[in-house]
């Protein structure tokens, strides 16, 4: 007798298998498509008033109806204080409505972290210089209902009472919805986009500190007082000098007092030298109260300073001039 052959069952395992892949994916592809735009953006604004963003979102909903907060981050000076000081609102097809701080306890699905540091983390400042920033993060009052296969899109207006401090920066805006969070299982989930660059001014002879593009020398936080530890970085790359050739490089400045008076350190020692942290990337990172030998009581309003070579012949300024860099002292 002959044996019984039997089909070959693999293709059609094969061919199973396959089915389920694609139902499967079909699943799991992106269940919400979102995009940024930045409307408008006040370029400059004065000291005090009340800065103007509006930014246009949509999103489309892809495999099934959704029902979310809609999630809406900005990234500005901390010295704004924004979380107290902002106020947004939203209109779009599915509805209006205000648009309210995170509550406490609230966190990002996809890291577990508040949406606030979230966005830090995904985001950081974006393309500014100075890391003074914060993102403060708001969601819709209510959620909204989308149908599946729908795009909807909609318009946030925010209004933020701009702190006293001369400064410029790009501001940074995000958004996503509650349910996916940061997820980076699928694109589109979130969108985020920094603005061009905003100046808050006066009359315009202020000492304005620029977020927006590279500074030679650099001190950082912008908000201190003498018994912080405050960092001064120098940028070789942008110095047209030889002094960034230099394999030491010197901090020589002059501290303003309250008392009227002024203390002078511009000696090359250990204490005054930068550190190299990268290609001709130097810093000097120093507590104020120590380093000018304050007298008890006593505090600083300014320092004004310069990078200098060991022999004190070659010195940079502000600006590859002879003007110095200034440190204004200030706590907010």
């Amino acid at each position: 007798m002959q044996p019984v052959k039997t089909k070959n069952k693999k293709p059609y395992r094969r061919y199973i298998y396959l089915l389920l892949f694609v139902a499967f994916a079909g699943l799991v592809i992106t269940a919400c498509v979102s995009t940024l735009t930045i409307v408008s953006q006040d370029s400059s604004v004065k000291p005090g008033d009340s800065a103007h963003m509006v930014i246009g979102l949509q999103w489309t909903q892809i495999n099934y109806d959704r029902n979310d907060r809609q999630i809406v981050g900005i990234c500005v000076p901390k010295s704004w204080n924004a979380s107290k000081n902002t106020t947004m609102t939203y209109t779009s097809d599915v509805g209006n409505g205000k648009m309210v701080l995170i509550p406490e306890g609230i966190v990002d699905p996809a890291s577990g972290l508040s949406y606030a540091a979230a966005m830090s983390k995904k985001f950081g400042i974006g393309p500014n210089y100075i890391n003074d920033m914060e993102w403060i993060v708001f969601w819709s009052d209510n959620k909204l209902f989308a149908a599946n296969q729908t795009t909807v899109n909609g318009k946030i207006y925010i209004s933020i009472k701009t702190g006293t401090d001369y400064l410029s920066f790009k501001p940074g805006y995000a958004m996503c919805e509650d349910e996916d969070g940061l997820s980076d299982a699928n694109s589109g989930y979130y969108q985020s986009q920094f603005g061009t660059c905003m100046e808050v001014i006066g009359t315009g002879d202020e000492d304005v500190q620029d977020f927006c593009n590279p500074q030679i020398g650099l001190g950082e936080p912008s908000n201190s007082t003498e018994n912080d530890i405050i960092t001064v970085k120098y940028n070789g790359s942008l110095d047209t000098s030889p002094l960034k050739d230099k394999q030491d490089i010197y901090f020589c400045a002059k501290a303003f007092t309250n008392t009227g008076d002024s203390l002078v350190i511009c000696q090359p020692s250990a204490e005054t030298k930068l550190t190299n942290y990268g290609l001709q990337q130097w810093r000097i990172d120093f507590w104020p109260k120590k380093f000018f030998n304050l007298k008890p009581g006593v505090t600083l309003k300014q320092i004004q300073y310069y990078f200098t070579d060991e022999s004190g012949t070659l010195k940079t300024g502000y600006g590859n001039t002879a003007d110095p860099f200034k440190y204004t002292f200030k706590c907010k």
